[in-house]
């Protein structure tokens, strides 16, 4: 709700005085149009998601072969991404995953050198835990095997900062020059609790089931919130005026369930396939925004307020994906293996109390076909290799055993083709993705046949990408850089 209210303020000469609230001037609507006329589009409620945004499950083993894991998940890792694998394990195994993130960013503009820089954000997190148990007796003659999973599954550590300087005349023939710096900051993630079961239909066919309950835990509270920071010198003709604005979006105990569904073939003992679905769901959430605009007019140290607030419920959507996989075993020591995935981001959304429908990924409006942005189908193309450095002689002491991986994938995002904003009947707009490419290390070592730790470090790049990301400014793009770094062990009873 809008209100004007009396506030502290410091004006040109660093003085701080309240004066109290009073109707706006006519004069201070056509300065704050201005201010607004100017200000670029900037991301606000949309959700920045810090690597790829496409599911995948957990573990340095299937990092380091690039996250191609699908067709073999045959670890304590293997519900979150392939429940139907879990049957594959023969004793009881737990499983403990840390990882580091880091994003870095470089801003490209037509005509703002002064806009141009890096930006750099990171994040350690406890991303996975799991118990995994086979049953100690066959239940009709079949396998099964039984978990409980803790994994976090998004991280949203976002945070850049940029000058942007413009001159503009307005309709009634001033000049503008507008001096602004921005800073915005999205700090939070989302995990699940996740049980999950495994059965055998025959020996060459496992069909398996996880139930994600993303919901706040001591581990993680399920939130993220969205802060942004602007600070607008303008001059309009021979007054000056001094902006400042600051609006936190938080999004509180975010709840919800969804399915992910598994199954497994394997035709040949060297040769297997594999599948993943994960459900479509909502969560529900609590949402706050608290919102500051200030402007100051610098030669007479008057100034204006107006704050917002509003409090709601409200829905968040996440799409379905479906990821396939095939693996092959050339020997003992080798395996190679590859993953497709496919994610509808038109499925990706907001909606208030109201009942409007805003996409995450534009927030544009999807109840209206004259703004709305049509999103393309992503795709993940992952590439797999591991190799095992058995001893020559089968009856030698495997008091180490040593494994290297490798590989490469291709990665998309959703993004929008067309700047987000009045179309004409029929002109949707083609939200067509963008291409992200990325390489894949990971070591490993089995002590004693008891133990087994890995290693992985993953690169993933995006030239000229998310030109829809801050608009307003013309020619924007940016250039992204992202690794990630994973640790697991996996301990075998």
């Amino acid at each position: 709700m809008d209100k004007t209210a009396s506030l502290c303020a410091v004006t040109a000469n660093g003085r701080a005085h309240t004066t109290p609230s009073y109707p706006w001037h006519p004069a201070w609507l056509l300065a704050v149009f201005l201010l607004m006329a100017i200000a670029p589009s900037l991301p606000a409620q949309e959700l920045e998601i810090s690597a790829s945004p496409t599911p995948i499950g957990s573990g340095a083993r299937a990092a380091g072969m690039a996250d191609a894991f699908v067709a073999i998940a045959d670890d304590a890792t293997a519900a979150s991404w392939n429940p139907a694998g879990l049957v594959q394990l023969e004793r009881p195994e737990l499983s403990v995953v840390g990882a580091y993130n880091s994003v870095l960013e470089w801003f490209q503009a037509d005509y703002h050198e002064e806009f141009e820089g890096s930006h750099y954000t990171d994040n350690l997190d406890l991303n996975y835990m799991s118990a995994a148990f086979p049953l100690p007796k066959l239940v009709l003659g079949r396998n099964i095997c039984v978990s409980l999973n803790y994994q976090h599954k998004y991280d949203f550590s976002r945070a850049f900062d940029f000058d942007l300087n413009r001159s503009d005349v307005a309709e009634d023939g001033r000049s503008l020059n507008d001096f602004l710096h921005f800073a915005f900051k999205q700090d939070g993630g989302l995990s699940t609790i996740t049980p999950a079961v495994a059965f055998e239909i025959t020996h060459r066919i496992s069909l398996g089931a996880a139930l994600n309950f993303w919901q706040p835990t001591f581990l993680n509270d399920n939130s993220w919130e969205q802060t942004t920071k602007t600070r607008q010198l303008t001059f309009s003709g021979s007054s000056v005026f001094l902006s400042n604005f600051e609006s936190q979006e938080n999004y509180k105990d975010f709840t919800g369930q969804n399915l992910t569904l598994g199954g497994l073939w394997t035709p040949t003992d060297r040769l297997s396939f594999g599948l993943r679905y994960d459900t479509a769901f909502t969560g529900n959430v609590s949402y706050r925004l608290t919102q500051m605009n200030a402007v100051v007019n610098v030669g007479s140290g008057s100034y204006r307020v107006k704050p917002k607030a509003n409090y709601e419920r409200r829905h968040v959507r996440f799409p379905a994906s479906l990821a396939l996989g095939a693996a092959w075993r050339a020997n003992d020591r080798l395996t190679l293996s590859m993953d497709v995935t496919r994610t509808d981001w038109n499925d990706f959304y907001v909606k208030t109390e109201e009942g409007n429908r805003r996409s995450l990924v534009d927030f544009s409006n999807l109840d209206e076909p004259w703004t709305r942005t049509h999103f393309e189908p992503t795709y993940t193309v992952r590439l797999g290799t591991e190799y095992v450095f058995l001893p020559k002689e089968p009856e030698e002491n495997l008091g180490r055993l040593w494994t290297l991986r490798g590989g490469l994938f291709f990665d998309q995002e959703p993004a929008t083709a067309k700047s987000s904003g009045f179309r004409r009947p029929g002109d949707n707009g083609s939200g067509k993705p963008d291409n992200f490419y990325g390489c894949a290390l990971g070591v490993g070592v089995l002590l004693g046949q008891r133990v087994n730790i890995d290693a992985a470090w993953q690169l993933r790049y995006g030239p000229g990408v998310n030109r829809d990301f801050i608009r307003g400014i013309p020619g924007f793009k940016e250039d992204v850089l992202q690794q990630r770094v994973l640790l697991s062990t996996v301990v075998y009873f």
